[in-house]
């Protein structure tokens, strides 16, 4: 019986010294391993070249006759181009060696390269053959000039031997060069002393190609009369290294010394002091506010009613008026034009705008209106200026 029991004794206690103590995990050795983690970043820099063109957008012919003291507001386009050119290529980034076994290794000298063939150098700050300890990182840089913007994947590769193990051990990285690091000139101020600065507007292509276009406007007015040329120049100043450029546009501008030209009665409505175009002084010798005759409104207010139903008395008073001051303003006349404005005349003087007028009466105004309506736009007479 005492032979049993120490048995079953001596058992008992060899189970128990081979069970692990609570909390504490068993160690598991994993032998050697090594990783290499890389980076890529890639740098370049764009270098934009500016040019520049200037149109007169109108008149789109780019001439003009006015009559004497008359305004005209000339409009510009600048149109300006940035064409990129990209250099200094290079990619730098580090290699990351880890040893993430339970043993030293001892690390060959890495490798990189460039799917593209070049070798790239890498700073480790050691010398190999190295021993990296467990559980241990080495890190190295690098920094390439490559000869384009070519897409690239750089690769680095490791050799490594430790406990009666070998292997190598790699890490990719992929770069593409998209956007710069550095830009030069990419972008500039447009000036344009001469005139009024309207409207711009931007794009740029995924190329990288800027376009620009500043819309200007100046009046232009000459008080005798001649040939002109109006000459209008912008200028441009690139950003960083401020290189400037410019581009020129001409309006040429007749103003006739003999027989002058006609504007339309639209012109005369909007240059009055009451705008909303600028004041031509030819209203100021009839003035604006002047009866009518006997209709009981302004010159003004007469210009500014509307036809409604083809009312023959404001379709020829509207005529009437724009003829008279195109003849104030120095346009010569002919004898159907004179009749009509005698006819005119003498039905304003006759008759007021709400009166009933026959039908023959009414289409008798009505021709005569047409009459000065040719003399208006330049059909008959010495010709029409430039609205």
């Amino acid at each position: 019986m005492r032979y049993w029991y120490g048995i079953l004794l001596a058992v008992g206690l060899l189970g128990a010294c081979s069970q692990a103590p609570q909390g504490v995990k068993p160690q598991v050795a994993v032998g050697a391993s090594v990783t290499v983690e890389k980076t890529a970043v890639p740098k370049f820099k764009r270098t934009y070249r500016w040019t520049m063109e200037k149109k007169v957008t109108d008149p789109a012919s780019g001439t003009l006759t006015l009559a004497p003291g008359q305004s005209y507001l000339v409009k510009y386009a600048v149109y300006l181009v940035g064409t990129p050119t990209d250099s200094d290529f290079q990619v730098e980034g580090t290699v990351t060696i880890k040893n993430t076994g339970s043993v030293d290794v001892l690390l060959q000298a890495p490798s990189d390269t460039l799917s593209t063939g070049e070798t790239v150098a890498l700073n480790c700050g050691v010398s190999f053959p190295y021993t990296l300890p467990a559980g241990q990182t080495l890190s190295c840089t690098y920094s390439q000039a490559l000869p384009n913007g070519q897409s690239r994947t750089n690769t680095a590769t490791v050799n490594w031997s430790g406990n009666g193990e070998s292997g190598t051990a790699s890490g990719q990285a992929s770069f593409a060069f998209t956007t710069p690091t550095q830009v030069v000139d990419g972008s500039v101020q447009v000036s344009d002393p001469s005139a009024t600065l309207v409207n711009a507007i931007s794009g740029i292509t995924p190329e990288g190609v800027i376009s620009q276009t500043y819309f200007f406007e100046r009046w232009v007015s000459f008080d005798r009369c001649g040939e002109y040329q109006v000459d209008n120049t912008a200028t441009f100043t690139t950003s960083t290294t401020r290189t400037q450029g410019s581009a020129s546009a001409t309006v040429k501008v007749s103003v006739p010394c003999a027989g002058g030209c006609t504007l339309t009665q639209g012109y005369w409505k909007t240059h009055s002091r009451y705008g909303p175009a600028p004041y031509d002084d030819t209203w100021a010798q009839i003035g604006e506010d002047t009866p009518f005759f006997i209709s009981g409104q302004s010159y003004y207010q007469v210009l500014w009613t509307s036809p409604s139903g083809g009312n023959a008395y404001y379709i020829l008073a509207h005529q009437y008026i724009a003829a008279k001051l195109n003849i104030l303003n120095g346009a010569t006349t002919t004898p159907e034009v004179d009749a009509a404005l005698a006819w005119a005349e003498g039905f304003f003087g006759t008759y007021k705008p709400t009166d009933s007028l026959s039908k023959a009466l009414a289409n008798q105004a009505k021709g005569y209106a047409a009459t000065l309506d040719s003399y208006n736009n330049g059909l008959i007479g010495p010709g029409h200026c430039s609205e």
